[in-house]
């Protein structure tokens, strides 16, 4: 895997419109198991995303469903592909923004991501 760390670079595009690759700088970074978060900006604006790598849409789509039900915030599993560093996945999209009362959101939604993936693989 891939270690990317706070002020690093990663690579990130955007298949489904054409948008190839490009260099972002690290903001925030967050690596759970097969779960990945970060915040990244390209100097002028920020965005984010939260992928989980290896893991079929079918399960992305019951993780999305079970954090719902544990958070009490809409997740959804992203139409729109993006490839970080040559891998094409498929993030979670999640109501954000930068105040106080969301600032926890990304977070919790890694961490109940990781441990229901891990809940799904002890039960089989």
């Amino acid at each position: 895997m891939h270690h990317w760390e706070k002020g690093g670079p990663i690579s990130i595009g955007w298949p489904d419109h054409d948008v190839p690759e490009q260099e972002y700088t690290i903001v925030e970074t967050e690596r759970l198991g097969q779960v990945f978060r970060s915040r990244v900006t390209d100097g002028k604006k920020e965005g984010g995303f939260l992928v989980v790598f290896d893991c079929p849409e079918v399960v992305l789509e019951m993780l999305a469903e079970r954090a719902t039900q544990r958070l009490g915030f809409t997740v959804i599993v992203s139409n729109l592909r993006c490839s970080i560093e040559g891998t094409v996945l498929r993030s979670f999209d999640y109501e954000w923004y930068p105040t106080p009362e969301f600032a926890t959101r990304p977070s919790d939604l890694a961490r109940t991501i990781s441990e229901t993936l891990d809940e799904m693989r002890r039960s089989g």
